[in-house]
């Protein structure tokens, strides 16, 4: 009877599986870090959607250290530098355009949490109520892939915004798929703060960026190329 060869990982396929593994608790530290506010309003209120427009002030500082994150995931496909030093390099760099994002996306996110408070149970609130969800969902994909764009290229903000629309639609069922992974990421955060900083959230980001990733670099060439903005 032959004996039982058990699977043997190569040095090579080793080393990726540690640095991905690496990068995702380095990713995960750099996200509590930026997000200390928000992660400790987390931790202390018990019923976060009861305060929730208190708590969307407080994720202001999600958008710039999503983009930071996908920067250190850029630096780790590329074989790059250390996950800290590409973090918190790649969030001096796309910090206010990042911010940006960020506002706009709570901007569109309050007035639709407002519009579905204020007329909830009313035969309005039926009728918009989905188009609401929509133009939400909308703009949180449309914010994904601006960021992403942000994290991995030189576009400057406003052709990259009208850009990610196009692609966002262009490629619904990815746009669907970092939905569900951004979502999943929140409610795994709101569920167990301190296990959905230190260990949910970088794999659930690094789904968001690979979908986002593959919507832009599929939409290439195809859309028309962006100005560039000028290097930091």
């Amino acid at each position: 009877m032959p004996a039982l060869k058990l699977p043997t990982l190569s040095q090579p396929s080793f080393d990726l599986v540690f640095g991905y593994v690496y990068t995702g608790l380095a990713v995960n530290l750099c996200l509590a870090a930026a997000n200390a506010p928000l992660a400790v309003g987390l931790l202390l209120v018990g019923n976060p959607l009861s305060a929730w427009p208190f708590f969307l002030l407080l994720s202001l500082t999600l958008a710039p250290s999503a983009a930071a994150a996908f920067a250190a995931f850029e630096a780790a496909n590329a074989g790059g530098a250390s996950p800290f030093a590409a973090f918190w390099r790649g969030w001096r760099r796309t910090a206010k355009p990042a911010f940006m994002v960020g506002a706009a996306l709570g901007a569109l996110v309050l007035l639709v949490g407002m519009d579905l408070a204020t007329t909830a149970g009313t035969p309005a609130g039926a009728l918009f109520a989905p188009v609401l969800l929509l133009a939400a969902a909308l703009g949180v994909a449309v914010a994904v892939l601006v960021l992403t764009g942000l994290a991995t290229t030189d576009v400057r903000l406003g052709a990259l915004a009208k850009a990610s629309v196009f692609i966002a639609l262009r490629r619904a069922p990815l746009s669907l798929l970092s939905l569900a992974a951004v979502a999943g990421a929140c409610v795994f955060v709101l569920a167990q703060p301190v296990l959905g900083a230190l260990l949910g959230a970088a794999p659930l980001l690094f789904i968001v960026f690979s979908n986002a990733r593959a919507s832009l670099s599929l939409s290439e060439a195809s859309a028309p190329a962006p100005a560039s903005r000028p290097r930091d």
